[in-house]
């Protein structure tokens, strides 16, 4: 298609470049722009000569990197030969060599470096304007900031009557607060008629993109704040695309917050304490949310707060369909549940879904989506999933993204590395009829395959947290001691589960590729990471006692089978061990004997939750060491192996706790930990347990001389550090801790909402 306006750029330097597209497109002006780096490919070299010779005017990004552009040289010379007008827009300071100073000789430019970037977008239109491309400026208010808005045009409109400071401030708010109310109630009433063809894509409206400022008193949580200190889904957006409601910090605690886009204050939702993961009704009128225990329904209209049944770590999202029930995961995603909103019995969705992630209502309530590792699959790659609510057939839908949201009639949007791509799907065989394409520039914050900040209205509306995705990490030593950090390596990728030889030379280390994992070995003496198994989709390493061996678990030869392997650095060789009795679909190793002749390992069968297994490597034998209906993983012996401490759902009505048992009687389970725990290891001298609870790790002191005491829980260090799938820690045996450090979470002062976003197929 071609547009008034062409850019040319340097696809080096497309973050920036892209910046003043999204501007000049909120503006309403229509840009030609290679968004895909697609010059150097033969096929579209015609397409960009027709480009330029359609266009008005030519936006020529000058930078160091363009200068040296063949592509851009030619395009600038082409557009010069068709007495198209040139508009230079410098990055960087920067000499124009002598191929491109008789095209750019003399004319105005502007400079997008050194100064108010927003001022020189308002420039910029302001100079289109003049050349006969009409663009609109937008405003900026407390309220509610448009993105690359001219934050001077009210004011200096307002200073030809001599308003006071006072009176502009009090019109900017309403004004902007006016513009987007009437906007977004046009954008809803004309939708609804929109809707009822069953259709988002014929709205003519076009794209509007403003940020809602989140109020210093109501800041959004932190991971910190989270159990298990992961970075929790924290937003959501209402069916009908009127209301936002987010999760907040609030008198050292989660609240909920809910912004109606039709009023201009933020208002805390009282009675909502602890509160997590919101999620709207159809109609809007309630919201539901998680907390440790429960989950509670408030009604909006009047502030009847409901509780809706009893919760087993139920952090992985929920829904509400319109024929009042509510689905969700159980146990971190591991019991695919629904309940009925006025509360009563968990039923189970379907036994062929062993884990599930973000289901959410879709295709106009006919049935769910949902991320999970496959049919009858604990762990794998995540795929999305549709299952209809009438004969619970399960069709997988496409391979790769997260998240997915369902909007309109017949559009899944996914999330990938901080992107989000719609795919067009036939709601008849629920397959895509189309590729996957992005969906929109602004990237969205997120930390891990399971949680992205972001949420869609059925009437194509995005509310969404601008930031980085980040999902790779740094091994990091922390010294409790000296409170002191060291970067164990330099090498920057997406880890799992690990574990430190015994002698403190090597770690072994579950290593992420497009969600495929693969166990390495780093030498921390020679610095070098190294593979040596000799198939994929291997986890859970851990090392034998003599740091000879490691023992991990393998999906080879069925991705619905866990099974047992280890391999022998003297010897070069790997060995499978076949273990009696039912199969495993997942099988983690979290300790061994000194002796190497024991393994203590957790995972799950066809039928129940996870429990905790002795296995004997010499008989290949396992024996299940706890059978309740609560989860319980990751035991470690103690050095004497006469006791186990592991983590536990036991008592704790919600989260997980620690306790100590007697090896192998296991016939007097003691909590050992005074709250919430996970992932206990025993201190190297023996003198004690520590174990994380979020970003917090604390110790216990046990005595076993006599009978045992139990010390009192106490501060060993902090950190925010990544929560991995299984134990995500482990000790040197010089005592220092050796953790995964990602990027630091920041500190959004606003939450983006897009009407109409660009990019539906």
């Amino acid at each position: 298609m071609n547009s008034p306006l062409f850019i040319s750029y340097s696809s080096k330097d497309r973050d920036p470049v892209m910046e003043v597209v999204e501007a000049l497109r909120i503006s309403g002006i229509s840009v030609w722009v290679d968004e895909g780096n697609i010059h150097a490919a033969d096929l579209w070299s015609e397409q960009i000569v027709e480009a330029i010779k359609h266009c008005q005017v030519m936006i020529v990004i000058v930078s160091e990197n363009s200068i040296n552009s063949h592509n851009v040289v030619k395009e600038v010379m082409l557009a010069s030969e068709n007495k198209k007008s040139l508009l230079p827009l410098y990055l960087e300071k920067v000499d124009i060599p002598s191929n491109l100073e008789y095209q750019l000789a003399g004319i105005q430019h502007l400079e997008y470096f050194g100064k108010n970037k927003d001022e020189v977008l308002v420039e910029l239109i302001t100079s289109l304007n003049k050349r006969g491309i009409n663009g609109q400026l937008n405003y900026v208010a407390d309220d509610i900031k448009f993105v690359k808005n001219n934050p001077r045009a009210l004011n200096k409109h307002l200073n030809n009557k001599s308003y006071s400071n006072g009176k502009r401030i009090v019109i900017s708010v309403f004004l902007a607060f006016l513009l987007t109310a009437t906007f977004l109630l046009q954008y809803l009433n004309q939708n609804a008629r929109i809707s009822d063809s069953g259709s988002v894509h014929k709205n003519k409206l076009s794209r509007i993109h403003f940020q809602i400022p989140i109020p210093d008193e109501y800041p959004l949580a932190n991971p910190t704040d989270m159990p298990f200190g992961v970075a929790m889904n924290l937003i959501t957006v209402s069916p009908s695309g009127d209301k936002l409601a987010y999760v907040s910090r609030y008198e050292k605690s989660t609240y909920l917050c809910l912004r109606n886009f039709n009023e201009k204050d933020v208002q805390l939702l009282s009675g909502t304490r602890g509160a997590l993961l919101p999620f709207f009704r159809p109609d809007g009128n309630k919201i539901g949310f998680i907390t440790e225990k429960k989950l509670k329904t408030l009604d909006l209209n009047s502030g009847l707060i409901k509780d809706v049944c009893d919760l087993k770590n139920a952090y992985y999202g929920a829904c509400w369909g319109s024929d009042g029930l509510i689905y969700f995961g159980n146990s971190e995603g591991n019991d695919f549940v629904f309940v009925s909103e006025d509360g009563g019995p968990l039923t189970h969705v379907s036994d062929k879904i062993k884990v599930c992630f973000n289901p959410r209502i879709a295709m106009e309530d006919k049935g769910l989506i949902f991320s999970s590792a496959g049919l009858e699959t604990f762990r794998g790659p995540l795929s999305v999933y549709f299952m209809p609510f009438d004969n619970k057939n399960i069709v997988k839908m496409i391979s790769s993204g997260h998240h997915p949201s369902w909007v309109g009639s017949n559009v899944l949007v996914t999330e990938d590395n901080g992107q989000l791509f719609s795919t067009m799907i036939d709601t008849k065989t629920i397959k895509p009829i189309s590729q996957s394409k992005l969906f929109m520039q602004s990237k969205v914050l997120s930390r891990d395959i399971t949680h992205s900040q972001h949420s869609f209205s059925q009437n194509n509306i995005v509310a969404f947290i601008e930031g980085e995705s980040s999902r790779e990490y740094t091994l990091t030593s922390h010294d409790p001691i000296s409170n002191s950090f060291e970067e164990i390596s330099d090498r920057v990728q997406e880890y799992g589960q690990f574990s430190v030889s015994p002698d403190g030379d090597q770690i072994a280390i579950e290593v992420l590729n497009s969600q495929i994992s693969d166990i390495q070995i780093l030498d921390l003496n020679r610095g070098r990471f190294s593979s040596f198994t000799s198939g994929k989709s291997n986890y859970t390493p851990f090392w034998s006692k003599d740091s000879s061996k490691v023992f991990y678990a393998s999906y080879r030869n069925d991705p619905k089978v866990s099974e047992l392997y280890s391999y022998d650095f003297k010897n070069r060789s790997e060995t499978h061990h076949p273990l009696e009795g039912e199969p495993m679909r997942w099988f983690d190793i979290s300790d061994v004997s000194k002796d190497g002749k024991t393994l203590i390992c957790f995972g799950v069968s066809d039928k129940g939750l996870c429990d905790l297994y002795q296995v004997d490597i010499q008989k290949m034998t396992k024996t299940k060491l706890t059978s309740s209906n609560y989860t319980e993983w990751g035991g470690v012996l103690s050095n004497d192996e006469k006791w186990i401490v592991y983590t536990s759902e036991k008592d704790m009505e919600g989260s997980y706790a620690i306790y100590l048992n007697r090896f192998p009687e296991m016939d007097n389970p003691i909590r050992i930990s005074a709250g919430g725990g996970e992932e206990p290891k025993w201190l190297p001298d023996g003198s004690g347990v520590y174990y994380r609870n979020g970003s917090q790790w604390l110790t216990v002191k046990i005595d076993f001389k006599q009978e045992v005491q139990i010390g009192e829980p106490e501060p060993f260090f902090e950190g925010d550090y990544a929560n991995v799938w299984g134990p995500s820690h482990d000790v040197f045996p010089d005592g220092r801790i050796l953790v995964l450090k990602g990027k630091e979470w920041p500190k959004p002062s606003s939450i983006d909402v897009i009407i109409n976003p660009v990019g539906l197929p």
